[in-house]
């Protein structure tokens, strides 16, 4: 093949086929898309989609990997309100979830001046929902990626080498990411602000001037994915433990610097912001799912990797999307979680006025790990974690950790607490209510939000060291048993304890606070990363 040709007919690394020689591209497009549309309303016939618990995919290969108990543990930032923020509370809660992983620093831990930067959105079904509200539930909030496209621009400046690309795929082969004659590009998403179909200057847009560039200062250049041909993007294959060999094409742009050896095509920091919502396949859609707008070939993106619409084998689409993650992993993902989309990814109906089925969240979580910050994710839609296959494909795969005891979730008992709040605003089973709705993708909700109970902490000295005692215990009904206990001495975690864990001693050295009062308390967590604090007291030390 010459290199600089688009794959020939049936030669995809996708698993699905390219359109046969004589016909139209955009007409295959248009008629697989419709029979992906037939096929998507038979989930309700057929019970969703099938082989899509743990133990459906991984029935053969029951061993899980071990995580000693000395492994770092990955951080997950959440920050929420209990009503809806406001624009300018936005900005607000994005940098106190990116501080909690990252530092005071913020973004400029991880990205300096001059780096090229690529952020990747989801802005699938722009102009789908009621009209006032288009968008909402379904593409990454424009206030969000705006914000943090300026921060970016901010550290890494115009000079030099420094790039900004906010990309994701428009399902056509157009270069013009914000073709206005496509509903699904950039120019068509936006925040709606009034009832009019068309997009105004009143809405919070990505283009409103259909430029090619991100609107807000930015000067964030727009990238539509499908239209990066296969000479445009570089090769890894990865084997994965069902598909075997997977060949993954990104972008080059993706590359690191390394891998680029000179050449311009790279970027430092690659930051995910996907939007909170269910998925018919995945049952979870977050920073694992976002990789699979930037796969080569439209058709084959549509098919999702030739699993289809409730037919085939799971695993295969499971294994693709880890290869991606493997191939060209996020540096950062922020999630927006402003809106809960309870039967996502797009309103599955023909009517593109329909309201979409959303509940507002008002949280953003933010992590280094994908793996992590989806589990933490899955837990606020209110999923129970053993009905979504992929986080335990990708923990397989060793890409990260969806083990609740494993996570640092900031903020403690706060995840628990906007939990209980959420049941409270939103109750029913029906639409508008919390948790997500069941059965999307097969995932399943869990009725079990209550924390541990008995948590209490006390302490004395016995010759230089102090020994703390604690207690916690399971509630009462508990689907989800004690996971973690942790010490905090002054806000601090200086013990963490997977054993033992409704009650023992902990011996601990406090010399570096000597002749200090000291807070202490601590926090028992379960395996929903429900939280509960012991009574904070104090200790004088000698």
């Amino acid at each position: 093949m010459n290199p600089s040709e688009d794959p020939a007919p049936d030669t995809c690394s996708g698993g699905g086929t390219f359109p046969q020689v004589g016909i139209p591209y955009s007409s295959a497009i248009n008629r697989r898309f419709q029979k992906i549309q037939d096929d998507m309303k038979q989930l309700p016939v057929i019970g969703g989609v099938r082989g899509t618990t743990i133990d459906a995919v991984y029935e053969k290969t029951t061993t899980r990997p071990e995580i000693p108990p000395d492994h770092p543990l990955p951080v997950v930032g959440f920050s929420s309100m209990t009503r809806e923020p406001t624009d300018d509370e936005i900005p607000r809660l994005v940098d106190d979830a990116i501080a909690q992983v990252l530092g005071p620093r913020g973004l400029s831990a991880i990205i300096r001046p001059g780096d090229r930067v690529v952020i990747k959105v989801n802005i699938v079904g722009p102009s789908q929902g009621l009209p006032g509200e288009k968008g909402r539930g379904i593409i990454s909030d424009p206030r969000i990626v705006r914000y943090v496209a300026g921060k970016v621009r901010e550290i890494i400046g115009y000079g030099g080498t420094a790039d900004l690309k906010v990309v994701d795929a428009t399902f056509s082969s157009e270069k013009n990411p914000s073709d206005t004659t496509n509903p699904q590009s950039f120019y068509f998403a936006r925040l709606q602000r009034g009832e009019g179909r068309s997009v105004s200057e009143t809405d919070v847009c990505y283009d409103y001037d259909a430029d090619g560039v991100l609107d807000g200062g930015s000067g964030a250049e727009l990238v539509n994915l499908d239209s990066v041909t296969l000479s445009e993007r570089f090769l890894t294959v990865i084997d994965e433990p069902i598909r075997g060999r997977c060949e993954v094409w990104l972008p080059r742009f993706l590359r690191t610097k390394e891998q680029a050896q000179g050449e311009p095509d790279y970027c430092e920091v690659y930051i995910g912001i996907p939007i909170l919502k269910s998925h018919g396949f995945c049952g979870m859609t977050g920073g694992l799912k976002l990789h699979w707008g930037s796969m080569l070939g439209l058709l084959e993106k549509q098919e999702h990797a030739g699993y289809g619409y409730g037919t085939g084998d799971i695993r295969l689409f499971l294994d693709y999307l880890c290869a991606m993650n493997r191939a060209r992993g996020f540096d950062l993902v922020i999630i927006d979680a402003l809106t809960g989309n309870r039967c996502g990814p797009a309103n599955n109906t023909d009517d593109n006025d329909a309201k979409t089925d959303f509940i507002l969240m008002n949280a953003i979580l933010c992590s280094k790990e994908s793996v992590a910050i989806d589990t933490v994710e899955t837990l606020l839609a209110g999923f129970r974690l053993d009905s979504i296959p992929l986080l335990e494909s990708a923990f397989r795969d060793g890409i990260g950790i969806n083990r609740p005891a494993y996570i640092d979730l900031k903020g403690f008992d706060a995840f628990t607490r906007h939990k209980q709040w959420l049941r409270e605003t939103y109750p029913g089973c029906g639409p508008g209510s919390y948790p997500l709705q069941a059965g999307m993708g097969n995932a399943r909700t869990h009725d079990d939000f209550n924390a541990p109970v008995n948590v209490t902490v006390s302490c004395r000295k016995e010759g230089r060291t102090y020994l703390f005692d604690y207690t916690a215990s399971d509630p009462t009904p508990c689907n989800h048993p004690l996971a973690r206990i942790d010490l905090l001495v002054n806000g601090t975690v200086v013990e963490r304890l997977f054993e033992n864990l409704t009650g023992g001693r902990v011996p601990v050295s406090l010399d570096q606070y000597r002749n200090q009062k000291v807070r202490y308390r601590i926090a028992a967590w379960d395996s929903a990363l429900n939280c509960t604090l012991s009574e904070e007291k104090e200790i004088m030390v000698a």
